[in-house]
């Protein structure tokens, strides 16, 4: 089947991308994985879920929270909160007129100004004149240890056997502060090492929900970060490095290759090595441009898809169908 721009993802810019292309009525069709989902949606996934749990108060609520020996209904919840999410987009994108694919795609390779990928849920080949990555990154630990203290990956706390009694989770944005937010409803004594965003509504939201937040490691009682965590009597969380989503791709295929973070090196149209192929949002890295919005980074790549494709002019039109009539 035959595009004219693809998008594979669900970062934030990747649905920017999307709402753009759909209004410049190009044939659009929108690769929404299964399984790999960017820290974006996931965080708001959570910011929602947190709000709801914030908001309820009801007796249904307590009882839950009491059955949370382990972190099986944590899991149960994240999950729901990311289907609930990924149905909204999929609605909002079917009724601007996207096609959707729910599915992990993967390159096959580029030929006649056409780029050729799978997707898992489909057995013929897509095919696009413009493809867009905007799968984004997810949080993981860090190569380095934290100091002496053993830590846990983000998961961790969503799939171990039982959840601490008092945990610090260090970094991760939006991600990080949500994880912190719910565990800490569920029971938790939970401090948070924030980035210098103390104006993010998924920080007030932890805050709300009594988890302890700082800006510096000794705002919460920890060491400075290389110190000894040996006095620390709690689960540290390390999040604080992002890994591009782009390891599934098949990147080779097409002669496109990460760096050592998973991330994509674009020109400053979000062009990759391969031409017609472009990169978004957070999985591209090592450029200035990443810090533009991700509104005005899909407007940048728009502009040099309707420059590579340009619309038909209406005297031609009115030509041809004269020479038709």
């Amino acid at each position: 089947m035959d595009y004219d721009v693809a998008v594979i993802g669900n970062d934030e810019a990747a649905f920017e991308m999307l709402s753009l292309s759909a209004a410049s009525k190009r044939r659009t069709v929108a690769i929404l994985p299964e399984s790999t989902h960017s820290a974006w949606l996931v965080g708001q996934s959570l910011r929602r879920l947190i709000s709801d749990l914030l908001v309820d108060r009801t007796a249904q609520r307590r009882a839950m929270f009491a059955k949370a020996g382990t972190p099986r209904l944590l899991q149960a919840l994240v999950r729901g909160a990311v289907v609930e999410e990924v149905s909204e987009h999929v609605r909002m994108l079917e009724n601007i007129g996207v096609d959707v694919m729910l599915g992990e795609a993967r390159f096959i390779g580029s030929r006649d100004l056409m780029v050729s990928l799978g997707v898992s849920c489909r057995r013929e080949t897509v095919t696009a004149r413009h493809l867009v990555i905007g799968t984004g990154v997810r949080q993981t630990t860090m190569h380095r240890p934290l100091g002496l203290m053993p830590f846990h990956r983000p998961e961790s706390l969503l799939t171990g056997q039982h959840l601490p009694k008092t945990a610090c989770v260090v970094g991760g944005g939006d991600v990080g502060a949500g994880l912190s937010a719910l565990i800490s409803l569920f029971g938790v004594a939970t401090r948070h090492v924030a980035r210098h965003d103390n104006e993010s509504i998924m920080h007030e939201l932890a805050a709300a929900a009594g988890v302890q937040i700082g800006y510096h490691p000794a705002e919460v009682g920890l060491p400075q970060f290389g110190a000894p965590f040996t006095k620390l009597h709690a689960d540290v969380v390390d999040c604080r490095r992002s890994v591009g989503f782009t390891d599934h791709l098949s990147l080779d295929a097409i002669n496109v290759e990460p760096d050592e973070n998973g991330q994509l090196w674009c020109a400053s149209n979000f062009e990759t090595w391969c031409s017609g192929v472009f990169g978004i949002g957070d999985v591209v890295g090592f450029s200035p441009d990443t810090a533009l919005h991700p509104s005005i980074q899909a407007e940048r790549v728009m502009s040099s898809i309707t420059r590579a494709i340009p619309r038909p002019h209406l005297l031609n039109s009115l030509v041809r169908a004269t020479a038709a009539g």
